[in-house]
């Protein structure tokens, strides 16, 4: 059993994890030659084999509608972005049974609601929601904005901080220092504040995290400056960025419409600044799609557990994983999730005929976009079965 699994049986009564032992061993393919490997949870539908939006019912607590980022979790308070159901997850403890109903709801007033706002209160298509030390962090996509909650919340409580926009109850898009058009990405590190600004092109780095509204930041990659907003290629532009991982330290980016990976080897102090290396390419200037070890299609999450890289490739419904940060551009993945072999990219499909399953399974991947990686588990966002993996290391 996988040490991740028992981790959590350690925090869990006996009788919920014989529950979640038996349901994932119930779930796992006939096919036993397969290498596939296989999540030994689940969180948005009642078994591994389900996959309808609101876990086939009306807006509820345990179902969830296109999930889109990567969830956030400190080893206790665990979060998930209901993309579509404007509001934000949270479980006083990580989930270690199926269906574990959340303890609390940010951006509406209770579990069977699901209507968009513009207060500070309300969420309108929070496409990501991140953890550093006390902070929460989240991606208000459809309000154009970022959120910053000073202490990590357990119940709908004001944010503290807004950026890209001058109170919480504007929502308007723009292409300035301090405004953002379609945010979906947000993270903190090292004191910084990283926002991947979709609709502009663009990545923004503040170099202090803002503790006020409409602070400029200091900062843009993928634009030469703070008003331009075209898409782009090469080892300086980006088209459709879609999400970011760094420690800091190091940054990368999915850069979705490019089917790339860029990497940035330390922090940029300046704008504009080329990428160091490119994952999914064999160099900057190429930028189609593919499918193999290491090519990419529409990426579109990405991790680190500091060492290894994994990357949510969406249009070829799998997880690839890296062993190390890249040295030269366009490096080979090292093993995969939700395929059993590099040429195969169809969604759902268990036995590997390169036909989709009339449903899904504990090892199958329908266009995942949000990958998480914390304390040996790899936490999966598979969007388009609406619904969170969980797998072990």
């Amino acid at each position: 059993m996988p040490s991740a699994f028992l981790r959590l049986c350690r925090t869990a009564a006996v009788s919920s994890c014989l529950a979640l032992a038996l349901s994932a061993c119930g779930s796992s393919s006939s096919d036993d030659d397969s290498d596939m490997p296989e999540a030994f949870s689940v969180v948005g539908q009642a078994s591994f084999t389900s996959s309808a939006s609101n876990a086939g019912s009306s807006v509820n607590a345990l179902g969830v509608a296109q999930p889109l980022g990567g969830i956030a979790t400190n080893g206790t308070l665990f979060y998930v972005a209901d993309y579509g159901n404007h509001r934000i997850l949270g479980w006083n403890s990580i989930p270690s049974t199926l269906s574990k109903a959340p303890d609390f709801v940010i951006g509406q007033s209770d579990f069977t609601s699901n209507s968009s706002g513009t207060t500070a209160s309300k969420l309108a298509l929070p496409a990501s929601v991140s953890i550093t030390d006390t902070r929460l962090v989240v991606a208000d996509a459809g309000n154009n904005r970022v959120l910053i909650w000073n202490s990590l919340p357990t119940s709908n409580v004001a944010p503290d901080v807004v950026v890209g926009q001058s109170d919480f109850t504007s929502d308007d898009p723009g292409t300035t220092a301090s405004q953002l058009s379609f945010p979906v990405s947000a993270s903190i590190a090292n004191n910084r504040l990283f926002v991947v600004d979709q609709y502009n092109n663009r990545v923004l780095i503040w170099n202090s995290v803002p503790d006020t509204a409409g602070v400029a930041a200091s900062v843009v990659l993928g634009q030469i400056d703070f008003t331009s907003s075209t898409a782009g290629d090469e080892e300086d532009g980006l088209t459709n960025p879609a999400s970011l991982w760094t420690d800091g330290i190091q940054l990368l980016v999915a850069d979705s419409g490019n089917n790339r990976v860029m990497y940035w080897s330390s922090i940029p102090r300046s704008s504009g600044a080329d990428a160091t290396y490119v994952i999914g390419q064999t160099d900057f200037s190429r930028t189609s799609a593919g499918v193999g070890q290491s090519s990419l299609r529409t990426p579109y999450g990405i991790t680190s557990d500091g060492t290894r890289i994994y990357i949510a490739d969406a249009g070829n419904n799998r997880i690839i994983e890296f062993d190390s940060f890249p040295i030269a551009n366009g490096p080979s993945a090292l093993s995969m999730y939700g395929q059993d072999s590099w040429s195969a990219r169809t969604a759902n499909d268990d036995d590997q005929d390169g036909a989709t399953d009339d449903t899904p399974s504990a090892r199958t991947l329908s266009s995942p976009t949000g990958a998480a990686y914390y304390n040996g588990v790899l936490y999966v966002t598979d969007r388009s079965n609406h619904r969170v993996l969980f797998f072990p290391d």
